[in-house]
């Protein structure tokens, strides 16, 4: 050391770098708290006059290792391993594992372990390992790279392989056959034929395919002969087609073969706004790829009483498909009518256990945004329609206005005739649309809707305000003059105002006149029924307010009496009679009773007084065995009304299911006011198997 040199400036690890490849038998590292293992596995402890006893340092060799009482180290430096590698570079022993393909860096890599006199000094690193073993690391390039993909190139071959290799997989997705893309094997083999054998990663396969496809470009192209173990010529287009036609829609179908998986089978892709205007029959029939087997699977989910008639099941689904006429009406309906045929025995629809197939033999729903986001998969339709209709009729009022069927503050038919349905092309997909007059106060509009039930509700209200609009004078002496208003004013007020009461008895009077459905759609039907309409509509108003006085005296009468005390025994049998009333006698009762029960409401209101005189004249029980008959059929009439609430259908079955249920009342509460049609419940059971699902 210089004399004017400080310890500060002098580089002790460049003069332990030098002393360590003189001294490369004498390292060692901490392997307990006092304990080093050095080369060969001898074991030392740091003698207690060095300068490193107490600071003990992870790695340090040492001038010399003498043994006394134990074996020490004396004169001590603490080094840095990697020191060592580099000193021993013709010395250490290097050992590789798990080779493996990273596709970020387009290379086989593999962990490397060094070690010097069996004292490891890199204990596991990853390192590149194409150099050190070319062959294992050409074999995992091919299988990773090119046979399973997992390359990043913009090699057109690349492109077209994987491409093809998707179609087969198609094939087995539609065919629910695995027996149509060759194995790797095979795959590997295409490739294998072709590299050089010095190719074993992204970049030397890279340099070799530029030079290679100057001569031969099509050189790593496939063709389906390489990829098919067998001809397909079973999986047709016709029989597995890519898209479905669905009132006008065309819509994307795609397969897929993953049993257990949520996408497995068929899946087809609605766009939300389309969604209220899917009908749930085209989609029992799946593709006709797979209408075989479901329609086997069908058969074999009858009842054991049935099915025995239909053994062996192969041959009877074979006749079946031989009758079937795919996509007509519902594949229930039609199943059971040709199963029926070729047995003589009755089949129904409902025999069928369609919740019993497998998931694949069932249509599975995607459900997209306008972006083409998925908001929603399932297998059954009126469940997604049930959780997305609202959110489907605002998808599909917010599309942009149609310059035809979007107007506003007309005051007459002055858009000639009006179709029943339009087609317009949103976001790629036809959507129909269902174009509606639709009623705005003191004018009409027009506007669309996602389906015809709706588009019908307001056309109803609509025309009828059209024809008020055009019979103002009449209106309104209409509404000045209204016989027993002061009466019926007095029995409406546990309800609403006389202005409330006076406007449902023109509205309806003049909807009444004008057509019973209001579903007119010609601007000369229009004007001929409008020329006469007006002559019958002093008529109308004149029954209909006879009507609604008949109603609202006998509603006034049951109302005073249900509102007086009873026993808390009675209390059960006088609430479900209260909540009677309510629905009978709602606010705008004139427009929402049908012009048909209407006149039936009196005598249905005079059946709950005779029921409450009977229940408080010691007829508990009777009340109580006819509230258990007709509490069930109400519980399920209201579920059903919720769900058509919310998808948007209306069902003049349910219509007359729920009327059916008020005489069905009658018969058990009030047998002496008798029942205006014959009445069982036998008999709205067979209505209930019209109403809509």
């Amino acid at each position: 050391m210089l004399k004017d040199q400080t310890n500060a400036e002098i580089d002790y690890a460049a003069i332990h770098r030098a002393l360590l490849a003189g001294l490369l038998g004498n390292i060692g590292q901490k392997t307990d708290q006092f304990e080093y293992t050095g080369a060969r596995g001898t074991k030392f402890a740091i003698f207690p006059g060095s300068t490193l006893f107490k600071r003990r340092p992870q790695w340090l060799m040492s001038a010399e290792i003498v043994e006394t009482t134990k074996l020490y180290a004396r004169t001590n430096a603490r080094i840095d391993p990697e020191w060592i590698e580099r000193a021993a570079e013709h010395l250490v022993k290097r050992s590789y594992s798990e080779p493996r393909w990273e596709a970020e860096t387009g290379n086989v890599v593999a962990d490397e372990k060094v070690s010097l006199y069996g004292l490891p000094i890199v204990p596991r690193r990853v390192v590149h390992y194409g150099p050190i073993d070319p062959k294992v690391s050409r074999t995992l390039f091919i299988h990773h790279a090119l046979v399973e993909g997992e390359f990043r190139t913009g090699a057109p071959f690349f492109a077209h392989n994987q491409k093809l290799t998707e179609e087969v997989l198609a094939l087995e997705a539609k065919s629910r056959n695995r027996d149509y893309l060759v194995e790797a094997e095979a795959r590997f083999a295409f490739y294998d034929k072709r590299l050089p054998h010095d190719v074993f990663n992204g970049q030397t396969f890279e340099r070799w395919r530029k030079g290679a496809e100057r001569h031969n470009p099509k050189l790593l192209y496939m063709t389906r002969r390489d990829l098919l173990k067998r001809a397909a010529d079973d999986v047709t287009p016709e029989a597995f087609p890519d898209f479905m036609l669905v009132q006008g829609s065309r819509l994307a179908l795609e397969y897929h073969l993953d049993p257990g998986d949520l996408m497995d089978g068929v899946t087809v892709t609605i766009p939300l706004a389309a969604l209220n205007q899917m009908p749930q029959e085209p989609f029992e029939w799946l593709v006709p790829g797979l209408l075989r087997e479901k329609v086997l699977e069908l058969i074999r989910t009858l009842p054991k009483s049935l099915r025995v008639n239909f053994v062996p099941a192969p041959e009877h689904a074979d006749r079946a498909m031989e009758l079937l006429q795919f996509g007509q009406g519902s594949l229930f309906d039609a199943l059971a009518a040709v199963l029926g045929k070729l047995s003589g025995l009755q089949v129904r629809a409902s025999d069928f256990a369609p919740a019993e197939l497998f998931e694949f033999l069932k249509m599975n729903f995607r459900i997209v945004d306008q972006h083409g986001k998925q908001i929603a998969t399932g297998r059954d339709l009126g469940v997604i329609r049930q959780k997305l209709g609202l959110a489907a009729r605002a998808t599909f009022a917010e599309l942009p206005p149609h310059p035809e069927f979007h107007r506003d503050g007309l005051e007459g038919w002055a858009f000639g005739d009006l179709p029943e349905r339009v087609e317009i092309k949103r976001h790629g997909v036809t959507l129909g649309a269902y174009p509606a007059i639709v009623d705005q106060q003191d004018a009409i509009g027009l506007r669309l809707f996602d389906s015809p039930d709706a588009a019908k509700a307001a056309h109803l209200a609509g025309v009828r305000r059209l024809f008020m609009l055009q019979l103002g004078p009449e209106l309104r002496h209409m509404w000045r003059n209204i016989r027993n208003l002061e009466r019926m004013s007095m029995n409406y007020k546990l309800l609403g105002s006389t202005d409330d009461l006076r406007g449902q008895l023109v509205a309806v009077a003049a909807e009444r006149a004008f057509t019973p459905d209001a579903n007119v759609r010609q601007q000369a039907d229009y004007q001929e029924r409008g020329g006469t309409a007006w002559q019958r509509l002093s008529e109308q108003h004149a029954r209909i307010s006879e009507q609604a006085d008949q109603a609202l005296m006998a509603f006034y009468a049951v109302a005073k009496d249900l509102a007086k005390p009873v026993a808390p025994l009675l209390e059960l049998s006088v609430r479900d009679m209260r909540e009677h009333v309510a629905r009978l006698m709602p606010k705008n009762f004139v427009a929402a009773t049908p012009a048909a029960w209407l006149p039936h409401l009196p005598r249905l209101l005079k059946g709950i007084g005779v029921r409450l005189t009977k229940l408080t004249n010691a007829g508990l029980v009777k009340d109580q065995q006819g509230l258990a008959v007709v509490e069930p059929l109400e519980k399920a009439y209201r579920e059903r009304v919720q769900k058509h609430r919310k998808e948007g259908i209306i069902d003049p079955a349910l219509l007359q299911y729920r009327w059916m249920l008020e005489e069905l009342r009658i018969s058990l509460f009030a047998q002496e006011l008798k029942t205006s049609i014959p009445i069982s419940p036998k008999r709205l059971s067979e209505q209930w198997a019209l109403v809509r699902a």
